[in-house]
């Protein structure tokens, strides 16, 4: 019971400071868990708002494991091609999922390779700021092909009220997931929160509800109705499609706090 109290007495500060909470990955080194070739040459015009010169061009969402505190350079990555060809972003900015608990997601635009030479690592060559005042510098990661559908990369357990989420008054824990990319669900969102399955110690749970929806980023929230830790969450495959429409395989990620 006590343990309890605290959790809650916690839960109730971080609510009050809105502030999202460091979590476990703060205090290890920044992870760039994946690069994800979304697009090529076909940007939609509405890009423009995130970059004047994105569209038509192609789009690279990367994903660390710690939240940026501001917005990155261009000239910090480099994007290596089949050929050996190298690339840099005309345009890296972490909208539109730079809500301040979001952050860990950069958008990367301009002509990043192609079908006929796809670009096949993402190395970080320049200084970028994270939260933690950790460095990225050096760090680099395979590219996910243009034709494989979105996968999870990153799951953080928050309590509920830690983030403004319109999660139900009755979520006793938020699990944020971070897809590779933007993701809409093929049929509705009914069938997109049956799709998740979320492993306790206690056994499995699914989502009563999902938040963060429909903002065109690559973060859900899963509401759920239990205090018991999450330790994994799973996804069925074929239930969401990326801007290309490509369906998503099977996919798992652990959960950190």
């Amino acid at each position: 019971m006590a343990h309890r109290s605290l959790t809650l007495l916690v839960c109730l500060t971080l609510a009050c400071a809105r502030v999202p909470p460091r979590t476990s990955l703060d205090g290890q080194p920044v992870g760039l868990l994946n690069a994800f070739f979304g697009l090529d040459d076909s940007l939609p015009m509405t890009a423009a708002g995130l970059c004047l010169a994105a569209p038509g061009k192609d789009g690279m969402p990367v994903t660390f494991s710690q939240r940026l505190s501001a917005q990155p350079a261009p000239g910090a990555f480099a994007i290596t091609t089949a050929s050996g060809a190298t690339k840099t972003p005309l345009c890296a900015t972490t909208a539109p999922a730079n809500e301040r608990s979001e952050n860990h997601t950069v958008l990367l635009i301009g002509d990043l390779g192609s079908a006929a030479d796809p670009p096949i690592t993402v190395s970080v060559v320049g200084d970028l700021s994270f939260e933690s005042g950790a460095s990225a510098k050096g760090t680099s990661v395979a590219v996910t092909p243009l034709d494989d559908g979105p996968t999870l990369v990153l799951a953080i357990a928050y309590c509920p009220g830690a983030l403004d989420s319109d999660c139900p008054a009755s979520t006793r824990q938020l699990v944020v997931v971070v897809w590779a990319g933007g993701v809409k669900p093929v049929t509705d969102q009914t069938a997109h929160r049956l799709a998740y399955s979320v492993v306790t110690s206690a056994g499995r749970v699914t989502p009563v509800a999902l938040g963060d929806l429909d903002d065109q980023d690559n973060y859900v929230h899963l509401c759920l109705d239990t205090e018991v830790a999450a330790e994994r969450v799973e996804a069925q495959a074929g239930v969401l499609v990326d801007p290309r429409n490509d369906l998503n395989p099977s996919t798992t990620v652990t959960v950190s706090r």
